[in-house]
């Protein structure tokens, strides 16, 4: 009705029409007016990853809207809303969702820069410290690292360090049978020319074998960083090969919380087909650990495992097993404070080891029987700091000092009577002892983006005592060393260094040099190129070593050398690095590198007499020995699955080249590693294989005719070409516990026979023990977090 009195208005007066537009227009006007103050607001903004690299492919949506948007390759992202409050969620695959809480302004610019997401472990790029100025990601770093994640680990279900490290490729294990011992090989050099640190600290070892990473708990690493190619400058002596850095887990501090945490673990593995439940055969690996961090900055934690192995009878009767049985009782304690720019904490591992020899009775006295065993106690204590002196200076101290005590002991029993008694012959008892300490200091200035200097100080003192060492000598040095880094251009680093001797009881070089250097070629391709000078001095137990031993029918003496002089190397180093694809759905990178090491004045062990019933040797320089190789690297990423290929060739030096014309100057090994994991974040399910080909290894050796003492003959003898894997399920039963099992060793790996050429057959084969047969194993995992208060 009103309208049809308007329409009738309208026909009879003019005005009031020109009134009613007039009023329309307004009304018009105040709802344009309105429709201005809810128009959308322009959202813009990059995300990046924790190391500031762009993060693309992210999902950006406001909650319970319609507004969204995706981050283009340099991580940016632009959207349009109305004004007003949001929660903010930020999603992608391979990462830790984020939200956080805005506020949209209509009159200002809504830039929201620099958002921070963190990827998760196994799409990351991951951070290693080894080496490093500061902590930052593997693909930053001017070293060549490899990692083994705290995921890899979980995934492996090793019960110690060689079950962990044997399918890395560069990483060769051989037994020593009598000693029960491991001793490890890193680009075609072993013994000690391999540096073992702890959490950057150097682990003392009693002699060549690194029986000191067999003696460390697996059920307290974080991750295993390995850098090939010498690291003296940083590192100083026996780092020739390279560094294996063992880091510990720690607990995190969060200011204004209070946490806990309770794990543990068992598995049980059988050693071939030998196994029994909890005890004696197979493998048995118990661990506990409780941990908290207050919200005042003080953290401390406790762990406590047993590692058994009941041994591996194999071939053996009677008594004897091939493989020593072995008890390892490990415990570890922790205790610090973490506030501000200060981070400090001690901490103490201890470690019981027994390794059991029973053997048989012979055969002119078949009531008697012999346990050789072997007994360790090793403590090492470290004390390290961390502070932030200024905005541009961190001051980094630590203190080690490590006990190290190794007792032999043969006992005889008569099984008629059960009497005991000590085995009289020389070497059946023995006490060697051997006591380092170490204080490093380092300064890190960063002087300016372009510029950064590590000063350094370092000092080492070990001592040693025994039945097979002459008197109780002292080893004392102190070192100085320095290293700056320096970036002229966004795409490239240099960073030489330098280390030199204060004092030392030993001849050392003047000098001890390094240059590394990054190019950063375009966004998908750097190359590294390095010249490091490496250098290892003689052992205590090179320099004073005084053995008597009866091996059989032969007595055997081994001397040490107090004339010796330090071992060193020339080493070029150079890798490419391609990452073909790189987003947040998908990774595929490349690397192809190679070196080329020249060690002079090696030390080795020279038989000074051998008449048949007695040989006397001694510890010696040899003139040089070389080693030269490469290695092709792939690795695949995309969801939860993760792949890596790899090959590589090591030559080693052949000493007796100049021996015939024809002969190379070096032998070479091939190797081959696959890995292929899968997880299933639905279910909690990881499905891991693992896999190394390891190539033949022959050396040249020279042999006399012993039907005619003036016809020798230069032949090849070494292992043949063998394969080893492991296959492995874990399955998250609950938040708090995860069952594992599996299957290693599938290829059944036990012995092999050293193969010979000798057209004479001068050369007897003897028998390398590498495993135990496949084996199997199952174990459970528990791991629980809480929080005790919040502060408010």
């Amino acid at each position: 009705m009103l309208c049809f009195g308007v329409i009738l208005h309208l026909k009879s007066n003019i005005y009031k029409m020109r009134l009613i537009c007039s009023t329309v227009l307004m009304l018009m006007s105040v709802m344009t007016m309105c429709g201005q103050s809810v128009r959308n607001v322009r959202i813009s903004g990059n995300v990046v990853t924790q190391d500031g690299r762009p993060f693309e492919y992210v999902n950006v949506l406001l909650e319970s809207t319609s507004y969204k948007a995706v981050t283009d390759e340099k991580g940016r992202f632009e959207l349009n809303a109305p004004a007003g409050k949001y929660t903010m969620l930020l999603r992608s695959l391979g990462t830790q969702n984020k939200q956080m809480k805005i506020e949209i302004h209509p009159d200002e610019e809504n830039v929201f820069q620099n958002i921070t997401m963190r990827e998760n472990d196994h799409c990351m790029e991951q951070v290693v410290v080894t080496g490093q100025f500061s902590p930052q990601s593997m693909r930053n770093s001017l070293y060549k690292v490899r990692s083994l994640s705290a995921e890899q680990i979980r995934q492996k279900n090793p019960t110690d360090i060689q079950s962990l490290l044997n399918t890395e490729m560069g990483i060769r294990i051989a037994n020593d049978m009598a000693l029960g011992e491991s001793n490890f090989e890193l680009m075609g050099m072993s013994g000690n020319n391999v540096k073992i640190l702890l959490d950057g600290l150097p682990l003392l070892d009693r002699g060549s074998t690194k029986q000191s990473l067999s003696q460390i708990d697996i059920n307290t690493i974080e991750r295993v960083e390995i850098v090939e190619g010498p690291m003296s400058v940083v590192y100083g002596t026996d780092a020739l090969a390279g560094v294996i850095n063992i880091i510990t887990r720690k607990e995190k501090v969060t200011p204004q919380e209070t946490n806990w945490n309770v794990s543990a673990r068992i598995q049980e593995e059988s050693a071939g087909k030998e196994y029994g439940f909890f005890d004696k055969d197979g493998v048995h690996n118990e661990s506990v650990h409780a941990g908290f961090s207050h919200s005042s900055g003080v953290f401390a934690s406790a762990g406590f495992s047993r590692n058994a192995h009941g041994g591996w009878q194999g071939d053996m009767t009677g008594r004897e097993r091939r493989w020593h049985p072995k008890d390892q009782y490990l415990a570890e304690g922790t205790v610090g404070y973490k506030r501000g720019n200060l981070n400090l904490w001690y901490r103490l591992n201890y470690v019981d080891e027994r390794i059991y020899g029973p053997e048989n009775a012979n055969g002119s006295r078949p009531q008697v029987v012999k346990d050789k065993d072997f007994l360790t106690d090793r403590y090492t204590h470290q004390l390290q700091s961390q502070w932030k002196a200024a905005p541009k200076f961190d001051l980094n101290m630590a203190v080690t000092y490590q006990n190290y005590k190794r007792r032999t002991r043969t006992i005889l029993t008569n099984t008629d009577t059960h009497e005991n008694m000590w085995d009289p012959k020389p070497g059946s008892r023995d006490v060697t002892r051997y006591d380092n300490w170490t204080a490093r200091a380092t300064g890190t200035w960063r002087i300016s983006p372009q510029f950064s200097l590590q000063p350094g100080m370092e000092y080492q003192r070990t001592t040693g005592s025994g039945d097979r060492i002459k008197g109780e000598p002292a080893v004392d040095e102190l070192a100085l060393f320095v290293s700056a880094e320096y970036k002229p251009w966004e795409w490239m680093s240099v960073r030489p260094g330098v280390r030199t001797f204060l004092m030392a009881d030993y001849d050392t070089p003047f000098a001890v040099p390094s240059v590394l250097t990054k190019f950063n070629l375009n966004e998908k391709m750097d190359l590294r190129f390095s010249y490091a000078y490496g250098f290892r001095t003689p052992t205590i137990q090179e320099l004073y070593m005084d053995m008597h031993n009866a091996m059989g029918s032969m007595d055997v003496t081994l001397l040490g050398n107090p004339d010796l002089k330090p071992e060193y190397s020339n080493n070029v180093t150079g890798s490419f690095t391609y990452r073909i694809l790189h987003n947040r759905r998908m990774r595929l990178t490349t690397t192809l590198s190679g070196f080329y090491n020249v060690f002079n004045d090696r030390i080795v062990t020279a038989i000074l007499d051998d008449n048949g019933a007695s040989m006397v040797a001694r510890y010696d320089n040899v003139e040089h020995y070389k080693t030269v190789g490469g290695s092709f690297e792939t690795n695949y990423v995309w969801g939860g699955l993760n792949a890596n290929l790899n090959f590589s060739l090591v030559g080693r030096y052949n000493s007796l080249e100049k021996e015939g014309a024809h002969m190379p100057q070096f032998r070479f090994s091939p190797e081959l590693t696959a890995s292929l994991s899968y997880h299933i974040d639905r279910t909690g399910t990881d499905l891991s294989f693992y896999y190394k080909f390891t190539g033949e290894r022959k050396e040249y050796y020279f042999g006399e005719d012993s039907n005619n003492s003036e016809n020798n003959e230069v032949y090849l003898r070494g292992l043949p070409c063998y394969n080893y894997a492991d296959l492995t399920l874990s399955q998250r039963l609950t938040g708090f516990l995860s069952l594992s099992l599996g299957v290693k060793n599938l290829f059944n790996l036990t012995s092999l026979e050293t193969v010979s050429e000798s057209k004479k057959g001068i050369d007897t084969p003897t028998m390398s023990y590498l495993g135990c047969g496949r084996s199997w194993f199952v174990g459970l995992n528990f791991n629980l977090n809480g929080k005790i208060a919040k502060r408010k």
